[in-house]
């Protein structure tokens, strides 16, 4: 596994030099451990690359670094159409490195994948670029990326009261930051997750369609104001009717058909 220092670094990356948000995930089973979310001067755009963080190999392959990975995380990120980035740290040296997943790119064996991370694909400022033109803008993409991306949130939702909690700062415009999520506790409570957004928006719903559009809420006491020009925000959050239903789909797939007997039919009449 990745060491926390280098995660730190690789979030440093996407935050001083692109000038994106970076979120990890508390649910790594799906290969995904934190995703970078494309800012467009500090606007949210709902466009997010996946990202699978590890340590990088000690030897090289062919100009590169081989990494391997699990068939099944691969499976999914198929399944799902995620356009995800792989990224090799070396806490040591420093050195970090990328390379997107693609099917060309992969050799397959029974149960692993394997690819090949280049060695002259440093993760710095001159790899913005390629990541912009590898992540999806237009809707229906973005709204499935999000629902992929975010289903154990989905979940935890689906079975906890919920509350997002955000800090919102003046300024030419508001400055949405600072997101705790609590399950089933009030904001008194130390959170169960904390996302340290710095956000540019004309209002919190803005920000709540693009980055959870799978969420409906409503405001569960008035906005706080608070010294420092600083406003609190605490939601009451569920789930949309279609992330119920995602839910439900994506349970009933991974199950497979029922075992179900056939059903009579009804004996002709007379």
């Amino acid at each position: 596994m990745v060491t926390r220092a280098a995660i730190e670094a690789i979030e440093k990356v996407f935050v001083r030099d692109f000038k994106w948000s970076f979120r990890r995930l508390q649910d790594t089973s799906i290969g995904i451990d934190a995703r970078a979310e494309i800012l467009d001067g500090g606007w949210p755009t709902g466009r997010f690359l996946p990202l699978q963080i590890r340590l990088m190999p000690s030897r090289t392959d062919n100009g590169g670094y081989r990494h391997h990975g699990e068939k099944g995380h691969l499976d999914y990120w198929r399944k799902h159409a995620l356009t995800v980035c792989v990224i090799l740290a070396d806490p040591e040296s420093g050195l970090m490195l990328w390379q997107l997943i693609e099917t060309e790119r992969c050799a397959e064996t029974d149960g692993k994948w394997a690819i090949t991370v280049p060695a002259d694909n440093t993760l710095n400022a001159s790899a913005r670029l390629c990541f912009e033109e590898a992540v999806p803008s237009n809707p229906e993409s973005l709204m499935r990326l999000a629902f992929a991306l975010d289903r154990q949130l989905m979940e935890d939702v689906r079975d906890e009261i919920t509350l997002f909690v955000w800090d919102e700062w003046s300024d030419a415009t508001a400055i949405f930051s600072n997101l705790r999520i609590y399950f089933g506790e009030g904001p008194e409570e130390e959170p169960d997750e904390q996302i340290d957004y710095h956000l540019r928006a004309h209002s919190l719903h803005e920000v709540m369609i693009k980055l959870f559009p799978w969420a409906s809420y409503s405001y569960a006491e008035p906005i706080g104001e608070y010294s420092g020009g600083r406003a609190v925000h605490i939601l009451e959050v569920d789930l949309r009717p279609e992330a119920y239903a995602y839910l439900d789909a994506e349970e009933f797939l991974e199950a497979g058909y029922p075992d179900e007997e056939e059903p009579n039919a009804p004996e002709p009449e007379g």
